[in-house]
């Protein structure tokens, strides 16, 4: 199950008013804790969503509770769930089916399985209103992040490629919680939970994994599939969106280049 929970200001920002009547995709929370993992038998994917103003603009950011991977999201339109949900959907599937193939994890066809797995599992979002301090405690430095992005660099991150390139500095630095006994990266734990659950990874790999893990921090390569690769991952997205989360069809160029990426930045 997946569960959107909301602070404060992001329960705010997904309820509108139109015509007089209030409209929210708010719910009672399925789970007695934010932090539980089951749900009538079935794994619970937690995260928590919040909502800030910067420059003006619309700001989202969201945080899954346990392993504190983050994706920020700019630009959205108040109430509008849905895109949210597309947006969100569309750039985690990119990212971990990179570091599936990077790694040789996954190929086309398994992805596929994975991605059918995780719609069984997930096979609508739930948004509730709760949270929790410790998790706010890493949003918050996020949120210092995008905030100095914008004061340093004039503006908010104005596609999907400036955001994910903005996501992939904020979840390869460490972190802390009391659940863990070490620091850890939160794209190496997301991409362990994602494989493990919804792919067919046996425990015994993970050492093998978080050895890649490290080769491709010292590499530094693109984060997400290269061009030849876009038509691929398009059409996995755009069939779980059409039929899970009543989305817009995405367009090609959603899927990131960060190689192309890299390059521009560097070049500006």
């Amino acid at each position: 199950m997946l569960v959107f929970n909301c602070t404060k200001t992001a329960a705010e920002f997904f309820t509108v008013t139109r015509q007089g009547k209030k409209q929210s995709p708010l719910e009672k929370p399925p789970t007695p804790a934010i932090i539980d993992t089951q749900h009538e038998n079935l794994p619970v994917s937690s995260w928590l969503v919040h909502a800030i103003k910067v420059q003006r603009k619309n700001v989202l950011i969201a945080m899954h509770v346990h392993t504190r991977y983050a994706m920020v999201f700019t630009g959205l339109q108040k109430g509008n769930y849905a895109e949210f949900s597309r947006q969100w959907l569309e750039r985690l599937f990119n990212n971990m089916q990179f570091f599936g193939k990077q790694f040789e994890l996954c190929d086309e066809t398994s992805f596929h399985t994975m991605v059918e797995q995780f719609i069984r599992q997930n096979p609508n979002p739930c948004f509730c209103q709760r949270g929790d301090r410790s998790v706010q405690s890493h949003i918050s430095d996020v949120v210092w992040n995008i905030e100095y992005l914008a004061d340093e660099t004039g503006g908010l991150p104005e596609d999907l490629v400036q955001a994910s390139l903005f996501d992939e500095s904020i979840n390869s630095t460490l972190r802390s919680t009391k659940t863990h006994k070490d620091y850890f990266h939160p794209d190496e734990e997301m991409f362990l939970e994602w494989i493990s659950q919804y792919g067919k990874l046996d425990r015994s790999e993970e050492p093998l994994v978080r050895e890649y893990f490290r080769a491709l921090r010292l590499q530094m390569p693109p984060l997400l599939p290269v061009p030849e690769r876009q038509d691929e991952m398009q059409g996995i997205t755009e069939t779980v969106l059409r039929n899970n989360f009543e989305g817009k069809p995405a367009r090609v160029d959603n899927v990131i280049d960060f190689q192309q990426a890299r390059a521009n930045k560097k070049s500006k």
